[in-house]
């Protein structure tokens, strides 16, 4: 029993650890032990139409679309080194051109790879790789715009190790590099790297609860810009609520350090996990941290981002073959400190979707899907944005 526990903690670590340096929907521990596969295969077809093809704030663009790509994933957890990945291609190709690039193809590419090596039975290496090339912002990679601005190269590459002292106390390292480069040269003053590096100390009351100690340091590169220095210290906790649902969260304390000035800002995380094999699954998260995205304007640069993201993701399986899924997820920035006498900006990013799959057979699942998007830039009283509808179906064959 005690075995089969120390091998949970230790594929949930490997899942948390991985998966957490590509989406904030990971904030919260997995449930259930991750299961092992042969390579796998698919390919899919998506017909649909956008309303707001560039996401713009006047002279809309609609056009209908074809999405079409192929990909294939691995998981191997029962071997010394854990090895999983998951990668596809594919593209988009709109019936119109764009206004403001000319361009109607755009690609849909992405790799996501993890590692996890026993080292002894005390000590184990992770890593975790994520590429993606796509037009579409990553509202829960922490780090993306709330807009659409062309295709976007995102990579994100993190390495972690993780000592046990004893049954319940246990220490880890981290370092990592990510960044988001653009195609497009109108929004290429938002190009930016990022290099992480971290420490914590883990307490295991018992064996349902964890608390963390954990300290960070990131350093945000802007190729148009002011580069910042970020120190955050942080208290937190990692629940398993029942066999089925997870729970983690925690609380700091930011030091930002730009252009000479030092801001103070909380750091809070929130997490919550819930899987299920029929029924209602649900992921969700809740973020604060003051961030370096879209802070330059022609007439100055703001110092200040400080960044609200939830989002949530759920899933209900009526039977076997028919599941419903719905989504939301929200950006508020607000943009303050601005230099040269720059008036304070907000941004909100409301994105709500809902959708239905159907498995026609256990190799061909069919599905429909809606998403809805509306921002909203705000200073000094004058307001714009933009409304997108997004409506597609599509077939996903899997041999």
């Amino acid at each position: 029993m005690k075995s089969n526990f120390y091998k949970a903690v230790l594929l949930a670590g490997i899942f948390a650890g991985s998966a957490h340096a590509f989406s904030l929907y990971d904030t919260a521990p997995s449930v259930g032990l991750p299961q092992s596969h042969a390579i796998k295969y698919n390919t899919y077809v998506r017909l649909g139409y956008d309303s707001n093809m560039d996401s713009s704030y006047s002279d809309e663009t609609a056009s209908c679309y074809v999405n079409a790509g192929l990909g294939a994933s691995y998981a191997d957890f029962e071997s010394v080194n854990k090895i999983s990945y998951n990668f596809n291609i594919g593209a988009t190709k709109y019936l119109k051109e764009s206004e403001s690039s000319g361009k109607s193809m755009y690609a849909d590419c992405g790799l996501s790879a993890s590692i996890a090596h026993s080292i002894s039975a005390r000590s184990t290496y992770m890593a975790s790789l994520s590429l993606t090339y796509s037009p579409e912002p990553d509202y829960a990679s922490g780090i993306s715009a709330s807009r659409r601005q062309g295709d976007c190269l995102y990579w994100s590459f993190n390495n972690s190790y993780n000592q046990s002292i004893d049954a319940r106390w246990s220490w880890n390292v981290s370092a990592g590099y990510s960044g988001n480069l653009y195609s497009e040269t109108e929004y290429q003053s938002d190009d930016r790297q990022y290099l992480n590096c971290g420490a914590g100390l883990n307490y295991r009351s018992s064996e349902l609860l964890t608390y963390q100690v954990n300290f960070s340091y990131r350093f945000d590169m802007r190729d148009v810009g002011y580069n910042s220095d970020n120190y955050t210290v942080t208290v937190g906790f990692s629940r398993s609520l029942d066999p089925v649902s997870s729970c983690s969260g925690s609380l700091g304390l930011q030091t930002k350090q730009i252009h000479g000035d030092v801001i103070l800002s909380p750091n809070l995380h929130l997490g919550y996990n819930r899987k299920v094999s029929e029924g209602l699954s649900m992921n969700t998260y809740l973020s604060l941290s003051n961030e370096n995205v879209d802070t330059y304007r022609v007439n100055g640069n703001y110092l200040s981002d400080m960044t609200w993201r939830l989002g949530a993701n759920c899933s209900y399986r009526l039977s076997p073959d028919v599941a419903f899924n719905f989504g939301l997820s929200l950006v508020q920035s607000k943009y303050s400190e601005g230099t040269r006498g720059m008036a304070d900006e907000t941004n909100i990013t409301v994105n709500p979707s809902v959708g239905m799959s159907y498995n026609f057979s256990s190799d061909m699942v069919g599905s429909i899907n809606y998403s809805y998007t509306w921002y909203n830039t705000d200073r000094a009283g004058n307001s714009d944005g933009y409304n997108r509808h997004n409506i597609s179906t599509g077939l996903t064959y899997t041999f």
